[in-house]
Protein backbone atom coordinates (compact mmCIF):
# COMPACT_ATOMS: atom_id res chain seq x y z
CA UNK A 1 0.00 0.00 0.00
CA UNK A 2 2.87 2.39 0.77
CA UNK A 3 4.17 2.04 -2.76
CA UNK A 4 0.82 2.42 -4.47
CA UNK A 5 -0.10 5.79 -2.92
CA UNK A 6 2.98 7.72 -4.16
CA UNK A 7 2.57 6.12 -7.58
CA UNK A 8 -1.11 7.13 -7.68
CA UNK A 9 -0.24 10.69 -6.66
CA UNK A 10 2.41 10.90 -9.36
CA UNK A 11 0.00 9.66 -12.03
CA UNK A 12 -2.68 12.08 -10.82
CA UNK A 13 -0.24 15.00 -10.98
CA UNK A 14 0.61 14.17 -14.61
CA UNK A 15 -3.02 13.62 -15.55
CA UNK A 16 -4.51 16.71 -13.90
CA UNK A 17 -1.54 19.06 -13.91
CA UNK A 18 -1.66 21.24 -17.01
CA UNK A 19 1.62 22.79 -17.99
CA UNK A 20 1.66 25.14 -20.92
CA UNK A 21 1.61 23.34 -24.25
CA UNK A 22 4.51 25.23 -25.85
CA UNK A 23 7.64 26.80 -24.41
CA UNK A 24 8.95 30.29 -25.14
CA UNK A 25 11.90 28.89 -27.11
CA UNK A 26 9.55 26.82 -29.26
CA UNK A 27 7.57 29.94 -30.13
CA UNK A 28 10.82 31.64 -31.18
CA UNK A 29 11.65 28.63 -33.37
CA UNK A 30 8.23 28.74 -35.07
CA UNK A 31 9.05 32.16 -36.53
CA UNK A 32 11.47 30.51 -38.95
CA UNK A 33 9.53 27.32 -39.79
CA UNK A 34 7.66 26.85 -43.05
CA UNK A 35 3.86 26.36 -43.04
CA UNK A 36 3.98 22.56 -43.01
CA UNK A 37 6.54 22.49 -40.18
CA UNK A 38 4.49 24.87 -38.02
CA UNK A 39 1.29 22.91 -38.66
CA UNK A 40 2.90 19.54 -37.88
CA UNK A 41 4.61 20.93 -34.77
CA UNK A 42 1.39 22.38 -33.32
CA UNK A 43 -0.60 19.23 -34.10
CA UNK A 44 2.11 17.19 -32.34
CA UNK A 45 1.77 19.52 -29.31
CA UNK A 46 -1.98 18.84 -29.10
CA UNK A 47 -3.35 21.88 -30.92
CA UNK A 48 -5.96 21.71 -33.64
CA UNK A 49 -6.42 24.17 -36.46
CA UNK A 50 -9.50 26.34 -36.01
CA UNK A 51 -9.36 28.39 -39.21
CA UNK A 52 -8.02 31.92 -39.61
CA UNK A 53 -8.23 35.31 -37.90
CA UNK A 54 -7.39 38.69 -39.40
CA UNK A 55 -5.50 41.23 -37.29
CA UNK A 56 -4.65 44.65 -38.75
CA UNK A 57 -5.15 43.32 -42.26
CA UNK A 58 -2.89 40.29 -41.80
CA UNK A 59 -4.39 36.79 -41.90
CA UNK A 60 -3.17 34.42 -39.17
CA UNK A 61 -3.78 30.66 -38.95
CA UNK A 62 -5.50 29.96 -35.64
CA UNK A 63 -4.82 26.87 -33.51
CA UNK A 64 -6.45 25.93 -30.19
CA UNK A 65 -5.05 23.63 -27.53
CA UNK A 66 -6.95 20.54 -26.42
CA UNK A 67 -7.46 21.97 -22.91
CA UNK A 68 -10.83 22.78 -21.35
CA UNK A 69 -12.28 26.18 -22.37
CA UNK A 70 -11.34 27.88 -19.06
CA UNK A 71 -7.66 26.92 -19.59
CA UNK A 72 -7.50 27.33 -23.35
CA UNK A 73 -4.37 28.32 -25.23
CA UNK A 74 -4.44 29.78 -28.72
CA UNK A 75 -1.65 30.07 -31.27
CA UNK A 76 -1.84 32.56 -34.13
CA UNK A 77 0.69 31.96 -36.89
CA UNK A 78 1.21 34.73 -39.40
CA UNK A 79 2.10 34.40 -43.05
CA UNK A 80 5.66 33.43 -43.78
CA UNK A 81 7.83 35.54 -46.00
CA UNK A 82 11.14 34.60 -47.59
CA UNK A 83 14.24 36.56 -46.73
CA UNK A 84 16.92 37.28 -49.36
CA UNK A 85 18.94 34.27 -48.16
CA UNK A 86 15.94 31.93 -48.52
CA UNK A 87 14.95 31.65 -44.84
CA UNK A 88 11.35 32.00 -43.71
CA UNK A 89 10.22 34.51 -41.12
CA UNK A 90 6.75 35.01 -39.67
CA UNK A 91 5.03 36.55 -36.64
CA UNK A 92 3.70 34.13 -34.02
CA UNK A 93 1.33 34.91 -31.13
CA UNK A 94 0.33 32.80 -28.12
CA UNK A 95 -2.61 33.60 -25.85
CA UNK A 96 -3.80 31.89 -22.70
CA UNK A 97 -6.38 32.27 -19.97
CA UNK A 98 -4.17 30.75 -17.27
CA UNK A 99 -1.96 32.94 -15.08
CA UNK A 100 0.49 30.10 -14.42
CA UNK A 101 1.15 29.79 -18.17
CA UNK A 102 1.93 33.50 -18.36
CA UNK A 103 4.23 33.31 -15.36
CA UNK A 104 6.07 30.38 -16.97
CA UNK A 105 6.43 32.19 -20.29
CA UNK A 106 7.77 35.29 -18.56
CA UNK A 107 10.28 33.24 -16.55
CA UNK A 108 11.41 31.40 -19.71
CA UNK A 109 11.81 34.69 -21.59
CA UNK A 110 13.93 36.14 -18.79
CA UNK A 111 16.22 33.08 -18.98
CA UNK A 112 16.45 33.18 -22.78
CA UNK A 113 19.01 34.96 -24.94
CA UNK A 114 16.66 37.92 -25.22
CA UNK A 115 17.18 40.96 -22.98
CA UNK A 116 14.36 42.68 -21.11
CA UNK A 117 14.44 46.21 -22.58
CA UNK A 118 11.12 47.57 -21.29
CA UNK A 119 8.81 46.85 -18.41
CA UNK A 120 5.69 48.95 -17.96
CA UNK A 121 1.92 48.91 -17.97
CA UNK A 122 -1.08 50.33 -19.72
CA UNK A 123 -4.65 50.58 -18.46
CA UNK A 124 -5.28 46.80 -18.57
CA UNK A 125 -2.00 44.94 -18.40
CA UNK A 126 1.67 44.73 -17.54
CA UNK A 127 3.94 44.80 -20.58
CA UNK A 128 7.39 43.22 -20.93
CA UNK A 129 9.45 43.83 -24.08
CA UNK A 130 12.40 41.57 -24.93
CA UNK A 131 14.93 41.99 -27.70
CA UNK A 132 18.14 40.63 -29.21
CA UNK A 133 19.79 40.82 -32.63
CA UNK A 134 17.34 38.29 -34.16
CA UNK A 135 14.02 38.55 -32.30
CA UNK A 136 11.68 40.92 -30.57
CA UNK A 137 9.05 39.63 -28.16
CA UNK A 138 6.31 41.29 -26.16
CA UNK A 139 4.63 39.57 -23.24
CA UNK A 140 1.49 41.18 -21.86
CA UNK A 141 -0.14 39.98 -18.65
CA UNK A 142 -3.57 41.21 -17.61
CA UNK A 143 -3.73 42.74 -14.14
CA UNK A 144 -6.25 40.04 -13.20
CA UNK A 145 -3.74 37.33 -14.36
CA UNK A 146 -6.61 35.75 -16.31
CA UNK A 147 -5.44 36.69 -19.78
CA UNK A 148 -2.30 37.52 -21.62
CA UNK A 149 -0.29 37.09 -24.78
CA UNK A 150 3.18 36.46 -26.13
CA UNK A 151 3.94 38.09 -29.49
CA UNK A 152 7.18 37.11 -31.21
CA UNK A 153 8.69 38.07 -34.55
CA UNK A 154 12.06 37.95 -36.21
CA UNK A 155 13.57 41.32 -36.90
CA UNK A 156 13.64 42.45 -40.51
CA UNK A 157 16.73 41.13 -42.28
CA UNK A 158 17.74 39.08 -39.22
CA UNK A 159 20.24 36.43 -40.14
CA UNK A 160 20.86 37.83 -43.62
Amino acid sequence: MRRILPLFLLIAAFKFGHAQSVAFGEILNMTSMNNAQVHDFLIMKGFKQEGTQTFNGTVFDQYQSNRPADKAEMMYVGPGSKTPNGNTQRPVSYTTLLGADLDNMLAQAKKSTLTLIFQGADVNKNIFRFDNSLFRATISVGFDKKSGAVDVAQKENAGN
